[in-house]
């Protein structure tokens, strides 16, 4: 994709989040366009007060597929909804097993529906308890699919939280203040001067497995995109202060 498409998709969609008036499925339907993909999928749990027993679904899906998946009861199928809320990272969908009939069949029947067989899920995590997944797919080679994935997870790790925002500022316009453990704090406290996870592991006394755990669950908390995001976030919460 050409840099300036990738300044005026970001421009455009941050300026439809900061002011309020975006449409989520007419947004959703821009991403795919933009990015020529087969379909782009988000899916929260207790993202609206009003709702917070119904998830929130907005897809470029078929409504075929979707009324197909509900008739189906699918979603207790589904490995892509089973892993990615219970992981933090994101799933490539080449990483399930399909050996299995059933599995066979779902993901069969998705493409048949135009779902694509290629796929990224991102679990996005937030204050209190809302959670979501964010899922794009697309329909070419697995070859091609690779090489796109490097600015394909980029790019939509940023969406999939600017998009949550956007779903969660509208059902709870006074967000609740953000608690970081201490153990958060001390492990941002360092990045923000600019230490490596190598070398935040070695100061903390742990792994660099679990500062990259501390970080995301940051990230999450904060509603961040990147590391700078969030130690920016966090002063201006006022919750970095004094030395680390």
């Amino acid at each position: 994709m050409l840099l300036q498409t990738l300044e005026e998709i970001y421009d455009l969609l941050i300026s439809e989040f900061e002011d309020g008036t975006a449409d989520p499925p007419a947004l959703l339907r821009k991403m795919c366009a933009l990015y020529g993909l087969a379909s782009v999928a988000y899916f929260g749990v207790n993202v609206q007060k009003s709702t917070a027993a119904d998830p929130f679904l907005t897809v470029t899906y078929s409504s075929d597929w979707v009324t197909h998946y509900k008739k189906s009861n699918y979603v207790t199928l589904d490995p892509v909804i089973r892993s990615g809320f219970s992981g933090v990272l994101p799933t490539e969908w080449n990483g399930h097993d399909y050996r299995g009939a059933k599995f066979r069949r779902f993901f069969g029947e998705a493409s048949e529906f135009g779902i694509g067989y290629n796929g990224l899920t991102i679990p996005v995590r937030g204050r209190s308890g809302d959670r979501a997944l964010f899922t794009i797919t697309g329909n070419g080679s697995p070859e091609k699919w690779r090489r796109d994935l490097k600015y394909l997870k980029r790019d939509f790790h940023m969406f999939a939280y600017l998009f949550h925002q956007m779903v969660t500022r509208r059902g709870n316009p006074e967000p609740p203040m953000v608690h970081l453990a201490p153990r958060e704090v001390e492990c941002l406290k360092w990045k923000a001067t600019g230490k490596t996870d190598w070398e935040t592991s070695m100061i903390m006394g742990i792994s660099e497995k679990t500062v990259r755990f501390y970080v995301n669950l940051i990230l999450s908390k904060l509603g961040a995109v990147n590391t700078t995001h969030a130690v920016t976030k966090a002063y201006s919460e006022n919750i970095l202060i004094g030395p680390p």
